[in-house]
């Protein structure tokens, strides 16, 4: 009976042992394997945004082009909205609240249609 128990803790001792050092290699082998990523090939698309500032009514509105690539953007035109706003136009303005298409505030004219920019892509 005493070798009985001295073998099944010899076991439990040698299992334990075992363990991390699978996990260790299972985690490399994921490490590894997501460190060479794909470069994507740059996917430019032209924003063509209707401009108008109301501090100065003499200036009639216009439309201003940007070109951004949408592979360091989020999917949906607000991300694209935000990114043109933080990176490349300080001065463009637009009405965002939710990101969930429950409020409405993001209502605009995409492609001549009336829809919210969160939920469009």
């Amino acid at each position: 009976m005493s070798a009985s128990i001295l073998s099944r803790t010899a076991l439990r001792a040698s299992s334990s042992v075992v363990r991390p050092t699978i996990a260790a290699r299972t985690l490399a082998s994921v490490a590894t394997s997501q460190s060479a990523p794909a470069e994507k090939k740059a996917n430019i698309k032209k924003f063509e945004i209707y401009r108008w500032n109301p501090d100065t009514p003499e200036k009639k509105p216009f439309m201003q082009t940007y070109e951004l690539d949408l592979n360091q953007t989020g999917p949906m035109i607000l991300d694209a909205l935000i990114r043109l706003k933080n990176e490349v136009d300080p001065t463009l303005t637009f009405r965002r609240s939710c990101r969930e298409g429950i409020c409405g505030s993001c209502a605009m004219n995409i492609q001549g249609t009336n829809t919210l920019a969160c939920l469009c892509r």
